[in-house]
C-alpha cells in the first residue's frame, strides 16, 4: 500500500473516531450553555489556565520518545512509571499552587474545584504510554475508539450533572469520568501487561529520552503561555463572565486545531517516521498534508468571519452574543495556526527538538506582545492584536528560520507567502470594518488555495474512486 493510501485511511479511522468525539462535546457545550452561565465556565476557566498549564508535563515528550525509538517492552513499562510518578507530582504541585492562585484572582472560591482538578493529573497519566503505543503500532482505530468513548461519557455526565443543578461542579465531574473511561479502553488493548518494574530501570529509561523530554517540556511551557496569556489577562482585569465569553470564542479555534491538526499530527507524526525510515521524501508527503489541511479550512473560516453573529445566536443563544466580536479573528488565525502548528511533528522527526524550543519561545514572546497590546483597549482587541501578531511575526519567522533555514524545505516558499499577505488584509478588513475587503480577499484564498491543490484534489478523487470500486 502507499504511502498517501495508508495515511488517508489512517487519518479516516483516527478522525472519524475523533470528529465524533468533538461532535459530541460540541452538542453538549450547546445544551450546558443554556444550563450554565458564562460564570460558570469563567470560573473553571480560570483554574484550566493553570491546571492546564501544568498537564502540558504530563507528557512533556514521552509519547515522542515511545513512537521515535527502537526500543521494547522494558523501555516502554519504564516510561510508564515515569509518567505515572510525574502525574503524582504534579498532582502534588497543583495542590500547593491553587492557594497562590486564588490569591492572585482574589477569589477564594477557587480552592475546592482546584484541589479536585489536581487529582486529574494522576489519572491522565495512566494514558500517556498506552495510547503512544497503540499510535506507534499505526493503532488509530483503537486509539480513536477511547477518546470517542471517553469523550461520550464526558458530554453525558456534564449535561447530567448541569441539569441537576451541580453547577460549575459538572464542568470538573466529567473530567474524571472521560479520563477513567479512556484509561480503561485504552488499557485493554495496551501491550502493557505488567507493572512490575525495577528502580534502575525507571531511571535508565528516563535518561534515554531525558534530552527530547526536557526539549519539548521547554517547548510547550512558554507556548502554552503564549496561548493562554490572553484566558489569564481577561480572567485577571475584565472577570469571570467575560473570561466565559472569550472561553466560547476562543473554543472556534482550539476546535479545528483539535479536530484538524491534531488528527493529521497524530497520523502524520509515526506515519512519517515509518516512511523516513524506508527512505522517503518527507518534505513532499508533509506539504501534500498541508495542502490538504488548507481546503479544510475554507468552510470553518469562511462562517466564523463572514457569519459570527447568526452561527453564535443558532448555537448558544442570545446570552453568547457577544462572543461574535471575537470570532472573525479566530476564524483567521484556524486558516493559518493550523498549518503551522504541525510543523513541531517534522522538528521532532528530523531531530531539531532544541531548535523547536527556543523557537517556540521567540514566537510566544511575540505573541505575548500583541495580547498585552490588546489588553490595554478592549476584549476584542485581545483577540485582533493576538492575530495580527500571529501572522506578521510568528508565522513568517518560523516560515524563513525554521523551514527554510533548519529544514531546508527551500522548495516550497510560494505556498506561504500568498498566505501571509492575505491573512494582513482579511485582518485589516476585519478590524476596520472594511467588508468588500473582507470578502475580496477571502474569495482570493479559496482560489489561490483551489489551484495549488489542484494535483492532490485530483489524487484524493482517484482514492475514493479507487476504494469505491475495489
Amino acid at each position: 500500500m502507499s504511502f498517501k493510501k495508508q495515511f488517508f485511511r489512517n487519518v479516516f479511522v483516527s478522525g472519524g473516531y475523533s470528529f465524533l468525539a468533538q461532535f459530541v462535546n460540541f452538542l453538549s457545550s450547546l445544551i450546558t450553555a443554556r444550563l450554565l452561565l458564562p460564570a460558570d465556565f469563567g470560573l473553571v476557566g480560570l483554574i484550566t489556565v493553570f491546571s492546564n498549564f501544568i498537564s502540558v508535563f504530563t507528557d512533556s515528550g514521552i509519547s515522542y520518545a515511545i513512537i521515535r525509538s527502537n526500543y521494547k517492552d522494558t523501555y516502554y513499562r519504564g516510561l510508564h512509571a515515569s509518567s505515572i510518578l510525574l502525574g503524582s507530582a504534579l498532582c502534588l504541585l497543583f495542590i500547593i499552587l491553587i492557594f497562590p492562585i486564588s490569591f492572585f484572582y482574589r477569589n477564594t472560591s477557587l480552592v475546592l474545584p482546584g484541589i479536585a482538578i489536581s487529582a486529574l493529573f494522576i489519572v491522565r497519566a495512566f494514558n500517556v504510554v498506552p495510547t503512544a503505543l497503540l499510535q506507534k503500532k499505526l493503532q488509530f482505530a483503537l486509539a480513536g475508539k477511547a477518546i470517542f468513548w471517553g469523550a461520550s461519557a464526558g458530554a453525558i455526565s456534564t449535561i447530567a450533572l448541569a441539569y441537576t443543578g451541580f453547577g460549575y461542579w459538572s464542568l470538573i465531574w466529567s473530567q474524571f469520568i472521560n479520563a477513567f473511561v479512556t484509561a480503561l479502553i485504552v488499557y485493554k488493548a495496551s501491550p502493557l501487561k505488567s507493572f512490575k518494574i525495577r528502580k534502575a530501570v525507571v531511571v535508565k529509561s528516563f535518561l534515554l529520552a531525558r534530552t527530547l523530554i526536557g526539549s519539548i517540556a521547554g517547548f510547550n511551557t512558554i507556548t502554552y503561555w503564549s496561548r493562554n496569556a490572553d484566558n489569564l489577562t481577561v480572567g485577571k482585569f475584565y472577570g469571570t463572565s467575560d473570561l466565559g465569553v472569550y472561553n466560547r470564542a476562543y473554543l472556534m479555534l482550539t476546535l479545528p486545531l483539535t479536530l484538524i491538526t491534531g488528527i493529521f499530527s497524530s497520523v502524520m507524526y509515526p506515519s512519517l517516521i515509518k516512511l523516513k525510515n524506508e527512505g522517503g521524501n518527507v518534505e513532499e508527503e508533509y506539504y501534500f498534508m498541508l495542502k490538504i489541511i488548507s481546503l479544510i479550512n475554507i468552510p470553518i473560516a469562511l462562517i466564523l468571519i463572514i457569519f459570527p453573529q447568526q452561527f453564535v445566536f443558532i448555537l448558544w443563544g442570545k446570552n453568547w452574543i457577544q462572543v461574535a466580536n471575537l470570532l472573525p479573528y479566530f476564524g483567521l488565525l484556524a486558516m493559518t495556526q493550523t498549518l503551522l502548528s504541525t510543523l513541531g511533528s517534522i522538528m521532532i522527526i528530523e531531530k531539531l527538538e532544541k531548535s523547536l524550543m527556543y523557537t517556540g519561545w521567540i514566537g510566544s514572546a511575540l505573541l505575548v506582545a500583541g495580547i498585552i497590546y490588546g489588553a490595554t483597549i478592549s476584549i476584542t482587541a485581545i483577540a485582533a492584536f493576538y492575530a495580527l501578531s500571529y501572522i506578521i511575526l510568528v508565522v513568517p519567522f518560523n516560515i524563513f528560520y525554521v523551514m527554510l533555514y533548519k529544514l531546508k524545505y527551500n522548495s516550497k516558499i510560494y505556498f506561504w507567502l500568498p498566505k501571509i499577505c492575505l491573512s494582513i488584509l482579511i485582518w485589516a478588513g476585519i478590524y476596520f470594518s472594511l467588508p468588500y475587503l473582507v470578502y475580496s480577499s477571502l474569495l482570493l484564498w479559496i482560489f489561490v488555495i483551489v489551484w495549488d491543490s489542484k494535483n492532490e484534489i485530483k489524487k484524493m478523487m482517484n482514492l475514493v474512486v479507487a476504494r469505491r470500486f475495489a
